[in-house]
């Protein structure tokens, strides 16, 4: 176990009891806590955490604590600690009038989020929330940017039109040049643009990432490099049989704008499954580099628009009122066809038997939720995110691994995220109960450490009260 701890347990109960720290001491020390291994799973019962600043500087059996007064010890009496959660695929930059800053921030830290990937909005917007949060000024999670959306049509405040490949290899030099941290891609790109974004981010070093585009095949989308896919996009029709027919008549529908023709062929693309070759394209995904974000809260939430349940789910009031106004189930349904809502429903199941397919073939996943679109939660639907991934047939510790020691994976750090570790940054959530026993768990948070910074059940109750209250405004 790395770290040196000499000191006597008492030497802690001592100054536990006589210090009256300030909210955010320079040493954090955590005193009979049970650390959760997401590595390799398992427990390490009782032990002590030091925190100097920002990093985990010490964890084992007996506690050394260092000499002065500017330091706060939690006896955390047997709780679980894990390290900050992550949410790989979020909106936090995106136009979504009503939602301020600070409102949708705190639902993040408040729920365990100490991180996340923003996957494209206003570059402006999301540098700005960046800085803010790194220089201290606004609390929040750490930001991994996309910036603008890569797509077909018009350029607009987020978004940079790449209709031709000389435009796309101007967005990848454009998106690099601005300091993002990965090309975003949507499903409208053409086909000789996706391959110049994937030419042109080779080139500079930049990894691409998001939809896999309706006239690109999941396999040339991996063979490509692509890092992530998202929602499960083009998975299904690279597995149909009749592939090559379907994305023809598919693209034919769309340039027609016949989206009622287009919606259609989702039954056939399921109807012609064949298992052998999605077996097949699951293992050259599994032997690559590009990782799934499913979201499946997300395609989950799409199809239970009709739920007359939705309007009485208590996290509305974190939302604020011209977003619910926007989320209204009435509105949804009238602006969706029974036709394509028996299509949003059918892709809701099989989106799950598509997880647990790729799951068991080795694909690597990651947690993401897509919010905040209509009924997925900044913050809380992440934790809703963990328990679909379960029912798709994760264990509890791959489900916490997906927001935890993954996207250190995929982000390369390894040395500062994803485990709760010595040498590690101090993000972490303090539970009361054993998530590797029950993934549901991750909601049962007494504390969340950001940046070595500690924030009670009671700290994170009055940022959910000032966050209901800033919903509130008109």
């Amino acid at each position: 176990m790395k770290g040196l701890f000499t000191a006597c347990w008492c030497l802690a109960v001592f100054l536990g009891a006589a210090a009256q720290p300030k909210p955010h001491p320079a040493t954090l020390i955590f005193t009979n806590v049970n650390v959760v291994n997401t590595r390799q799973g398992g427990i390490e019962p009782g032990v002590t955490v030091v925190i100097t600043r920002d990093r985990i500087t010490g964890v084992g059996k007996v506690g050394f604590v260092p000499e002065g007064r500017n330091i706060q010890i939690i006896n955390a009496n047997g709780k679980y600690l894990i390290p900050g959660l992550w949410d790989m695929h979020v909106h936090s930059g995106f136009v979504f009038p009503g939602w301020d800053e600070k409102l949708i921030y705190s639902l993040y830290i408040a729920n365990g989020v100490t991180g996340a990937r923003d996957m494209g909005g206003d570059p402006d917007g999301l540098e700005r929330r960046r800085s803010r949060i790194e220089n201290g000024e606004l609390l929040g999670p750490h930001l991994v940017l996309a910036g603008p959306f890569l797509a077909g049509g018009k350029s607009d405040q987020q978004t940079i039109a790449v209709n031709t490949p000389e435009e796309a290899r101007r967005a990848v030099d454009t998106v690099k040049g601005r300091g993002m941290d990965f090309v975003k891609i949507l499903s409208n790109v053409p086909r000789d643009s996706y391959f110049a974004i994937a030419e042109e981010a080779a080139k500079q070093k930049i990894s691409f990432v998001g939809h896999v585009p309706y006239s690109v095949s999941a396999r040339e989308a991996v063979t490509a490099g692509q890092r992530s896919i998202e929602h499960l996009t083009g998975i299904l029709l690279a597995a149909s049989s009749r592939e090559e027919e379907l994305r023809a008549q598919g693209l034919t529908a769309l340039a027609n704008r016949d989206y009622a023709a287009y919606q259609k062929l989702g039954s056939e693309v399921t109807a012609s499954y064949d298992q052998a070759k999605a077996h097949a394209l699951f293992l050259q995904i599994a032997r690559s580099s590009t990782w799934q974000v499913p979201t499946l809260v997300w395609t989950q939430a799409n199809s239970r628009i009709d739920d007359p349940n939705l309007n009485s789910d208590p996290r509305l009031k974190y939302v604020p009122g011209p977003v619910r106004t926007q989320w209204d189930p009435a509105l949804l349904l009238k602006n969706t066809s029974p036709a394509e809502l028996a299509g949003l429903k059918a892709e809701a199941l099989r989106a799950v038997e598509l997880v647990q397919a790729m799951h068991s073939a080795g694909v690597q996943f990651m947690a993401g939720t897509d919010g905040p679109d209509p009924y997925v939660f900044p913050g809380f639907s992440l934790h809703d995110e963990l328990e679909w991934l379960v029912k798709s047939g994760f264990t509890p510790l791959q489900a916490l691994q997906a927001a935890t020691l993954n996207p250190a994976v995929f982000l390369a750090k390894r040395e500062s995220y994803g485990v709760a570790e010595t040498g590690h940054v101090a993000d972490l959530v303090l539970l009361e109960a054993n998530p590797l026993q029950d993934i549901r768990n991750t909601r049962k948070i007494f504390g969340v450490v950001v940046g070595g910074k500690y924030y009670s059940r009671q700290a994170l109750d009055k940022m959910l009260e000032r966050a209901e209250k800033l919903a509130a405004q008109p």
